[in-house]
């Protein structure tokens, strides 16, 4: 017996610590996946706020150069210029410079005007050939060339931006005007058409230095292992590092944004250091959390040693003097807690053992004075059913018709009453019962009541109804219907289907109810009793058909003051 104590003991002892330990890996563990998970999505969300508003920077900036070569190739100044300065220099050459002139102005003065200076370094605009060329210089390191157009045209890029059906990115280029290729630029090319027609009357050409990469790119604070790309288009990807973009391949697990006017791609490779650094203060939490759940887990079973198993041993003592017949109240084992409950129930049960086998010999006594009464009231149906049997052959010798007739339906009620078993019977088989009862009615008041049936399909008649429920409807209409209008009455009793349903209407030209009453009597609130059947009301009989069909049938009422009641059954069609 001692090594069982001493098995549960050390058993609860293992419990205590490795719940303690599960708790704490648990935690741990959980903590763990969702420190990392916060730190990832947190350096990702901040890493991506941050590309969106230098993407959006750089993204408006560039967007200003794309307006200002979408209005060159659309104006019409200009477009007259390449369309007459050939013939203008080969008719008067004084009329093609004054021609040239003009149309320089005018570009140089939407140069300044739509703000694309500190964007551009040099604009030119050129006719097909060549030969004849507006070019624009924004004043930093950019200078005027002769040969300009020609050169560009002689570039390896020329032909594949000049053709391409809209703004082609081919990243960096060393700048074709410089002898140094120096400062990189990013060309722009488009033709220019006709407004009238297709025909190619020039083109522009718009280089866009480095700088103002680098410069809106320097805005973005990066640290020493994190990386920046920007992707022009496939192929044409770098990397910032140290103040200029170097051509590099973008690594997979970047985080990345297009910018939605040039379609270019930033694109940025957070710092493991960093994320490293923040998790290294997380586990050291985490660790901490986990040694205070596994001390606590062991303060825990300790205490559970000192106040658990000293009062189990005394209790399991006490049942064993219990179980070798000693039946007396140990009032030290009633502490004042849970466990001092227990002793009061150790001692309240050895103080009742004794009575409680007293009260089992009484019970045995009882049970056996029950079997004798149960087998005096199946005698007591037979005696009555037989001396109802002689009253009506002793009536019907004596042509007392009326006695007889009530003789044999209060026979036949209480013969259902006390044998029949079956909850659900046919609707006919209901419609006897009435009949039974309404026959004694009928004599009770001298024949001022009428029962009437009216059925619609006599197959209706087979459906299922609850046994003696239409009885308790028909006497609440003789006693509280037609017997305080003190008259005669009529009952009707109509059965119909609609909508799958059998309904069976229980009408009485009586005194009827209020809407007050309807409502109480649908409640419970307002039970009647019954001279035969005291337990049966309509909100009993409402609550069966409802138990048996389920809460979409039962009673409803209807009725008017004073002109009549409707009492309205739903039932299943064939349950």
């Amino acid at each position: 017996m001692r090594g069982k104590k001493h098995s549960i003991r050390n058993k609860i002892i293992i419990w205590a610590m490795g719940f303690a330990l599960i708790l704490a890996l648990s935690v741990a563990s959980l903590s763990y996946v969702l420190s990392v998970r916060y730190l990832k999505e947190n350096q990702q969300q901040s890493a991506l706020t941050n590309i969106h508003v230098l993407g959006n920077d750089l993204d408006s900036d560039i967007s200003s150069v794309l307006t200002f070569a979408n209005w060159i190739c659309l104006d019409s100044t200009l477009e007259n210029y390449l369309q007459t300065v050939n013939r203008a220099y080969t008719q008067d050459e004084h009329s093609g410079k004054k021609l040239s002139l003009s149309a320089w102005n005018h570009l140089n003065n939407e140069f300044n005007i739509i703000g694309v200076r500190n964007y551009v370094d040099r604009v030119i605009i050129s006719t097909p050939d060549g030969k004849q060329y507006l070019q624009s210089i924004s004043g930093g390191d950019a200078q005027s060339s002769l040969s300009g157009p020609i050169t560009i045209m002689d570039t390896v890029f020329f032909d594949e931006l000049v053709t391409k059906s809209s703004y082609t990115w081919i990243g960096f280029v060393d700048n074709p005007l410089t002898k140094s290729g120096n400062p990189r630029v990013i060309p722009v090319i488009r033709p220019i058409y006709s407004s009238s027609s297709s025909i190619v009357l020039g083109w522009v050409y718009i280089d866009i230095p480095e700088r103002v990469i680098t410069s809106a790119l320097r805005n973005f604070v990066l640290s020493e292992d994190d990386a920046l790309f920007l992707t022009f288009s496939k192929g044409h990807s770098y990397r910032y590092m140290g103040g200029t973009l170097v051509k590099a391949t973008v690594p997979e697990g970047v985080i990345a944004y297009t910018l939605p006017e040039t379609g270019w791609i930033i694109s940025y490779f957070p710092s493991e250091k960093a994320l490293t650094s923040r998790m290294n203060f997380y586990k050291l939490m985490i660790l901490i959390i986990f040694t205070i759940i596994l001390f606590t887990g062991l303060i825990l079973s300790i205490l559970l040693q000192q106040t658990i198993t000293k009062p189990v041993n005394r209790l399991i003592g006490r049942l064993e003097k219990i179980g070798q017949g000693d039946f007396s109240r140990d009032e030290t084992l009633e502490w004042n807690n849970e466990l001092g409950e227990i002793g009061k129930g150790i001692n309240s049960l050895s103080a009742n053992v004794s009575d409680l086998m007293e009260t089992t010999l009484a019970d045995e006594k009882e049970r056996h004075d029950l079997e004798y009464q149960v087998l005096q009231s199946q005698i007591n149906p037979h005696f009555l059913y037989n001396t109802l049997n002689t009253i009506k052959w002793m009536a019907t010798i004596q042509g007392s018709d009326g006695i007889a007739d009530m003789s044999t339906s209060l026979s036949r009620l209480m013969k259902n009453i006390s044998k029949s078993t079956e909850d659900l019977i046919p609707i006919g088989d209901e419609f006897s019962l009435v009949d039974d009862y309404f026959t004694i009615m009928k004599y009770r008041y001298g024949g001022t009541i009428e029962l009437e049936y009216q059925t619609d399909d006599a197959f209706l008649l087979t459906e299922k109804i609850n046994r003696f429920s239409l009885q308790p409807i028909v006497e609440n209409a003789i006693f509280h219907g037609i017997e305080p209008k003190g008259s005669a009455g009529r009952i009707l009793i109509h059965t119909y289907e609609k909508d799958g349903n059998v309904i069976i209407d229980v009408t009485d030209n009586g005194v009827g109810m209020t809407k007050a009453s309807i409502k109480s009597v649908l409640s419970g609130e307002s039970q009647t009793s019954t001279e035969f059947f005291k337990q049966i009301g309509v909100y009993n009989v409402n609550e069966r058909i409802k138990y048996t069909f389920g809460e979409g049938y039962g009673i409803t009422i209807e009725s008017e003051p004073s002109v009549y009641t409707t009492m309205r059954f739903t039932l299943p069609r064939g349950k």
